[in-house]
């Protein structure tokens, strides 16, 4: 009885390492998935949602194993580290969103410069949000979820910068920092959709985006909401091992 107790509490010891495993097999499975989708059409490989809430399920997992690991080993700063870690795969999920991903014509659209000109950019603010989803629901040529979908994942887009650049760089969490940097990656990825033809250049995708970051920046400067964001690299009162060694 006492060997199956000892093997039971080593399980639960050494829990990180199985979240760990568990982490790592689903991001393989997420490269995989990521590399077959360049190379075949099936629709379910180019569900961008599929991928984001994947992408979701593995930092989550990562996150639970930072906690544990820091508990066990009081190496606190694998937190900060997974961090980097989760702004380097938002990243490329933002490059792949507006740059590449084939389940949004990224890589699908064959048009001439001029008729990119005419009909991909657009500079008069407004303009696209009224005439493409607000009349075009109100006609009935564009439906509510296509609507809800391009102007809710405009505005949600650049939200985790908001959590991101301040945490990296101290001088970003001054508002007026944060939003020029916010405009910068907004008009670069405007930019660089405008050099490829891909998607659109359009001034209100630019206003979406940085309204969005502002707007998840003053939720972020809250101070209940300071109190959770700052705790996600520092606490490890989730363990229960080591609140239990302490204890004895």
């Amino acid at each position: 009885m006492k060997k199956i107790v000892q093997k039971w509490k080593n399980a639960i010891l050494f829990a990180d390492f199985w979240v760990f495993f568990a982490s790592s097999l689903l991001l393989v499975s997420f490269v995989v998935l990521e590399i077959q989708m360049h190379f075949f059409r099936e629709p379910w490989l180019q569900s961008t949602l599929l991928r984001a809430v994947l992408l979701a399920l593995i930092c989550l997992l990562f996150y639970l194993w930072g906690v544990l690991y820091a508990g066990r080993t009081q190496k606190k700063s694998i937190l900060k580290y997974l961090m980097l870690f989760f702004f380097a795969l938002y990243l490329y999920l933002l490059l792949n969103i507006t740059l590449i991903d084939k389940g949004l014509g990224r890589q699908d659209r064959l048009v001439t410069r001029e008729e990119y000109l005419k009909n991909y950019l657009n500079l008069i603010p407004f303009r696209s949000i009224y005439e493409v989803y607000i009349v075009g629901f109100i006609k009935g040529y564009v439906n509510a979820y296509y609507m809800l979908l391009n102007l809710l994942g405009n505005i949600c887009v650049l939200m985790p910068l908001s959590y991101f650049l301040p945490l990296f760089f101290r001088r970003l969490k001054k508002w007026y920092l944060f939003f020029v940097a916010s405009l910068l990656c907004t008009v670069t990825l405007e930019l660089l959709q405008f050099w490829w033809m891909v998607g659109s250049c359009d001034i209100d995708d630019i206003l979406l985006n940085v309204g969005g970051a502002m707007l998840f920046y003053g939720i972020l400067k809250i101070p209940s909401v300071q109190k959770v964001s700052s705790a996600l690299t520092r606490d490890t009162s989730l363990y229960p091992i080591k609140a239990a060694t302490q204890m004895r």
